[in-house]
C-alpha cells in the first residue's frame, strides 16, 4: 500500500495527447496502468485517478504481471482527448526503464 503513496508522490507529468506523443519520441512504449484511491493506495476497484508509469519493454518477471497498454493505443490517446470530471489521470515523471 505505501508504494502507491510513494509512487503518487515521485512527481507527475500532465497526461495529455503531447505527453503521449514525448513519451513515443522517447523511446517509451507502454504505460502500466495503476489505480490509486483517494488516499493515494493502489486500489483497482474503485479508483479516484489513475497512474500511468512508462516502460520501453515489459517486464519478463511473471511476478511483475499487471495492467500495461501499448502508448500508441486507441483507448489512451482518447482518454487523453476526453474531459473527464471523475478520474484524474497522471503519467508518472519517475521513469522504471
Amino acid at each position: 500500500m505505501r508504494n502507491g503513496i510513494k509512487d503518487a508522490k515521485s512527481g507527475t507529468i500532465l497526461f495529455s495527447v503531447e505527453a503521449l506523443d514525448k513519451l513515443q519520441k522517447d523511446g517509451y512504449r507502454f504505460v502500466q496502468i495503476k489505480g490509486l484511491n483517494s488516499d493515494k493506495h493502489y486500489d483497482y476497484i474503485e479508483p479516484n485517478s489513475l497512474l500511468l508509469v512508462p516502460y520501453k519493454v515489459l517486464p519478463t518477471d511473471p511476478f511483475k504481471k499487471d495492467i500495461y497498454e501499448p502508448i500508441k493505443s486507441d483507448l489512451l490517446y482518447k482518454w487523453a482527448a476526453e474531459t473527464n470530471d471523475y478520474l484524474e489521470i497522471f503519467i508518472a515523471d519517475k521513469h522504471f526503464n
